[in-house]
């Protein structure tokens, strides 16, 4: 095989593996459940695998029942705060009775940031399977 094969098959293969590496894993967590349904929450900006993530959960929380959405929405679950703090060390000149004279001067700065933790819930209830045809014939 030649040295320009090699390099190519090389190349593809990093490829592959970079591509693997990449992939995104769906991200989709169970609130609260119980044998009537319950609550997932996704990330604010999901992907259409993390809601496929979330209806799996759901469905499997109600067996062989029917699921059925009563709401969702983005929803507050924390604040987060970021706080940043400098201290300015150096020297300073100033006249008194006496003249000129220097000595340390300190600048204290402070600031903060409060931002609101948010995820997208879905809040579900377990029905019959027949509950869930009628409602989609409702809305279809």
């Amino acid at each position: 095989m030649s040295s320009f094969k090699k390099s190519l098959l090389v190349s593809g293969l990093s490829l592959i593996v970079l591509g693997v590496g990449c992939a995104v894993v769906p991200y989709a967590r169970e609130v609260k459940k119980n044998s009537t349904g319950g609550v997932v929450a996704l990330r604010t900006t999901f992907s259409p695998e993390d809601r496929a993530k979330a209806d799996s959960l759901m469905r499997t929380n109600c067996g062989g029942k029917g699921v059925k959405v009563t709401e969702e929405g983005e929803v507050t679950v924390g604040t987060r705060t970021n706080a940043q703090a400098n201290t300015t060390v150096g020297r300073e000149s100033h006249q008194g009775w006496m003249g000129w004279t220097s000595g340390p001067s300190v600048n204290n700065s402070s600031t903060s940031e409060t931002q609101d933790i948010k995820e997208w819930q879905i809040s579900y209830q377990c029905v019959a399977n027949e509950e869930v045809r009628t409602e989609k014939k409702r809305k279809g």
